[in-house]
């Protein structure tokens, strides 16, 4: 494995510690500003590999240490944006983590060994629906691995503080509002700069690439408490959440992987543009052709994909699927146990 590299820079007053890592995305940001005498932290980055030791002495360089800073704000439960929580309280038992009620239900639930047969069941639950969207059953019990594995993989510490959307987090000078943004994660949010009109984004919006937007396993319980949103449409829920980031009016977007964006307003239609021109060539390939969402990701993204990338695929696709159902642009069949849509 080539040695990771770091790159800290200054950006309006922002301080950016980029971070090497050996997987698709290639880097993984964290920002550290200052409101007031208070300094916050966007993210805790990924427990892996020399990436700790490269993320501690960018802090050195800058002649900050974890004692320093008074929050961390987690845009999102995956490894890579979670991993030195536990550390960071260790170093600074009063630093302050925050993250949505999501997920922090989310990472609570998968992570308790109360909870394995629970975190089991939801996998197969989508592995069956992964089966009959057109995977075979050795591949089904693939997906189940990955998404305990997944759990595995999580580090759960209780946050000092939970948000929820519309949330405000106020200093003597200035507040951050937080925004609920489900799409990539469900318990994803986006942090905006009401002052600077600078939004922390996460992996909500990306300089060059779209996030994957696709299948989750989630608790009953968390079903139950969010009954009025529609995971099952996770797509129309990123695509709301991308409009009300909009009507934000951002002056930079600092992404979580990737460049600083400088023109939010385009990058936000560029990114809507890509969903509705995946949407449109979807639906063509299906006008009265049934097929399985396995066999139209395999058209769409093409074949020569890893395991992982095809799942990755599929999950897109069936996310599409499915919002385009419920505007009733296609429609579901069943065949040979497996379920065909077409348009």
């Amino acid at each position: 494995m080539n040695k990771l590299k770091s790159d800290i820079n200054e950006i309006e007053g922002v301080y950016r510690f980029k971070i090497d890592i050996p997987f698709e995305v290639k880097s993984v940001c964290i920002y550290l500003f200052k409101i007031g005498e208070k300094r916050i932290l966007i993210d805790a980055g990924l427990n892996f590999g020399d990436w700790p030791k490269l993320f501690f002495s960018a802090l050195n360089k800058k002649q900050i240490t974890l004692k320093n800073i008074d929050y961390c704000v987690v845009s999102h439960s995956h490894v890579d944006h979670i991993g030195l929580i536990k550390k960071f309280k260790r170093k600074n038992p009063n630093i302050k983590i925050l993250m949505h009620e999501i997920a922090r239900d989310l990472m609570k639930w998968q992570t308790n060994v109360n909870n394995y047969e629970a975190v089991e069941n939801a996998a197969n639950d989508v592995a069956q629906q992964m089966i009959k969207f057109g995977v075979n059953e050795k591949q089904g019990k693939r997906i189940v691995k990955f998404f305990i594995t997944w759990s595995k993989m999580i580090r759960y510490h209780e946050p000092d503080e939970v948000l929820n959307d519309n949330d405000e987090i106020f200093f003597d000078t200035n507040k951050l509002k937080i925004i609920w943004t489900p799409g990539h994660a469900l318990g994803h949010i986006c942090v905006f700069d009401e002052k600077k009109r600078y939004l922390f984004s996460g992996d909500h919006i990306l300089s060059r690439i779209t996030p994957h937007i696709g299948n989750f396993i989630v608790n009953p319980e968390l079903n139950k408490k969010y009954e009025k949103y529609d995971f099952n449409n996770i797509l129309k829920l990123y695509l709301e959440s991308l409009d009300r980031i909009d009507k934000l009016n951002p002056k930079i977007i600092f992404p979580a992987h990737q460049e600083v964006i400088y023109n939010p307003h385009e990058r936000i239609k560029d990114i809507k543009k890509h969903h509705s021109q995946r949407l449109f060539e979807i639906s063509s390939l299906i006008k009265n052709n049934p097929m399985t969402p396995l066999k139209i990701s395999k058209i769409h993204f093409g074949e020569n994909l890893d395991e992982m990338n095809t799942f990755m695929a599929l999950s897109e696709v069936v996310s599409h699927l499915i919002y385009l159902e419920e505007l009733d642009k296609v429609k579901r069949m069943e065949k040979n146990g497996k379920i065909l849509f077409f348009s």
